[in-house]
């Protein structure tokens, strides 16, 4: 369901301020990503968004007020009911994907040694997406990309314009994530 969504809606809304929510979900996103708040505010808005059939992920690294470890991926899956989460940390994508939820991987990829310790990271944890960041550099890693077994990549950070998602997603991308409003929901393929 979660790869069929992206196929369909390939721009996800990452929500960095609470207000922005209804507009991310008039504008017909399929996923939105929560990278501020608290636990309180996503029991807030977890009504909303599940309501709209968007799949709700929380980017564990930036959530307040919840544990970042297994007992803290169990309370969310089964007091929030959150459909996935992102993180940096390889023990959180295991803890998540023994809970049966959604598990990205975020990547920063600065250099060429980043890469390779990203490919050991995915190799390890086995995510079921991969978040490269900044995703503007995605079309350049095409051909480092091209030959890795890699889960879908999802492309995120410093994408600008329609131009450059259309571009991301030509490259092999699955989906790319943005908090520009001005990108979000649309199907820029």
């Amino acid at each position: 369901m979660f790869i069929e969504k992206l196929k369909e809606k390939p721009v996800i809304a990452g929500v960095r301020n609470l207000k922005d929510i209804p507009l991310a979900l008039e504008r017909g996103v399929g996923v939105l990503f929560l990278l501020v708040g608290d636990i309180f505010d996503l029991i807030k808005i977890k009504k909303e968004v599940k309501s709209s059939g968007v799949l709700l992920f929380s980017h564990m690294d930036l959530m307040k007020g919840i544990a970042r470890d297994k007992a803290g991926i169990s309370f969310l899956r089964k007091n929030i009911g959150i459909d996935g989460i992102l993180t940096t940390h390889t023990n959180l994508i295991q803890f998540a994907k023994k809970e049966g939820l959604i598990t990205i991987q975020r990547l920063f990829i600065l250099d060429s040694e980043a890469l390779k310790t990203g490919v050991r990271v995915v190799q390890t944890c086995n995510p079921d997406a991969v978040e490269i960041l900044p995703g503007i550099i995605l079309p350049s890693l095409k051909e480092d990309l091209q030959h890795l077994n890699f889960p879908p990549i999802i492309a995120g950070g410093l994408i600008k314009t329609k131009q450059e998602v259309k571009n991301i997603l030509q490259a092999g991308a699955l989906a790319i994530s943005t908090s520009k409003k001005e990108l979000g929901g649309e199907n820029c393929k």
